[in-house]
């Protein structure tokens, strides 16, 4: 389809053109088909930018940096960023990445072209993707960023780029950025994507949130990563994580908190639930302003985890942190082929 509706179309010939408002934020997707597409895409929004005076942030997976690379080496303005480093839970991106890059030039317009859902990408970030994607729209709203996201249109499933043009208000085809009739309000899309967290195994570490059980628990689900093969800094992360998100139960829940913590399919998984509801989509994703004393608890756990679920039902949250283990601890069937090599799997239709 062209980029009136429906999904993305080429958005690699031409110009840098758009019918974009004049303030706020400019959100829009382009799909590329190969190496040649991608380099031309960079290129141009780059040079869009420059021509304007703005400050341009490229952020891209790993194996890209290397081919956008040497589009970027004579250009003052201009940063590279790993989005596999930053991006490594999608939903740290908007504070640590887009917020903090627009913050750091007060009064001036910023670009930001980045690519965060890339083949190969493991599957369970793929909703985490989703909902950074859409949140975006709500959270920086009033912000003077253009951002252009990447998606390749060659290797990600169909349903993947049905999603893509559901979460962006422009889509690029023909070098030009128009409105996206398939763009949908961005709660309406969290909502679709609020699925029940699959339960806790059976037998695993239950402990109670309580005051005078911090310390316990912390040492307690210490434990369970270090027999896990949790690497030692990381441990450090999750007693940190952990604390927060008891902290935040115990001083915004109606009720007794339990804390769960196991290992499974190569992730140390560990969640805090109980009574009342989180119903702000922008927690642990915004900061607070700089002279509240509350509000950094979840955006932490953010910053330490490699994803973070939220859900709410029944009047009650779980909040279900998960961090990966090392390769070499993680057993793998022979019959299961690499995500890398398959390209990036969509897990079950959304």
């Amino acid at each position: 389809m062209n980029g009136a509706g429906g999904r993305p179309g080429d958005g690699t010939t031409g110009g840098d053109r758009s019918t974009f408002p004049d303030a706020g934020l400019r959100h829009d997707a382009l799909l590329y088909a190969d190496d040649r597409d991608y380099r031309a895409a960079v290129a141009q929004f780059v040079e869009a930018g420059l021509a304007a005076g703005e400050p341009v942030l490229v952020a891209v997976p790993t194996d890209r940096l290397s081919l956008v690379r040497p589009l970027l080496d004579p250009l003052d303005g201009v940063e590279l960023a790993d989005m596999a480093v930053i991006g490594r839970n999608p939903g740290a991106i908007i504070a640590t990445t887009l917020r903090s890059f627009v913050h750091r030039f007060p009064g001036r317009r910023v670009r930001v072209v980045g690519e965060p859902l890339w083949p190969g990408r493991r599957p369970a970030a793929y909703r985490h993707c989703v909902e950074h994607e859409a949140i975006i729209n709500l959270g920086l709203a009033d912000q003077p960023l253009t951002l252009r996201c990447l998606f390749d249109r060659s290797r990600l499933p169909a349903a993947t780029l049905d999603d893509v043009a559901r979460t962006h208000p422009w889509l690029v085809s023909g070098g030009v950025a128009r409105p996206n009739a398939g763009y949908r309000p961005p709660r309406a899309v969290l909502r679709r994507l609020a699925r029940p967290l699959p339960p806790p195994p059976v037998g695993v570490l239950t402990e109670p949130v309580r005051p005078d059980r911090l310390s316990a628990l912390r040492a307690a689900v210490a434990a369970v990563a270090e027999a896990a093969g949790l690497a030692a800094e990381r441990v450090d992360d999750l007693r940190i994580a952990v604390t927060e998100l008891a902290s935040n139960a115990l001083t915004h829940g109606t009720g007794p908190a339990v804390a769960r913590c196991w290992a499974a399919a190569g992730e140390l998984i560990c969640e805090v639930s109980g009574p009342g509801e989180l119903s702000d989509p922008l927690a642990g994703r915004i900061p607070p302003p700089v002279a509240s004393v509350r509000g950094r608890g979840l955006l932490l756990v953010h910053r330490l985890c490699d994803l973070v679920d939220v859900h709410v039902a029944d009047g009650a949250t779980t909040v279900r942190l998960r961090l990966e283990l090392p390769a070499a601890r993680v057993p793998v069937p022979r019959s299961a082929p690499d995500a890398a090599q398959r390209g990036f799997v969509r897990p079950a239709p959304l």
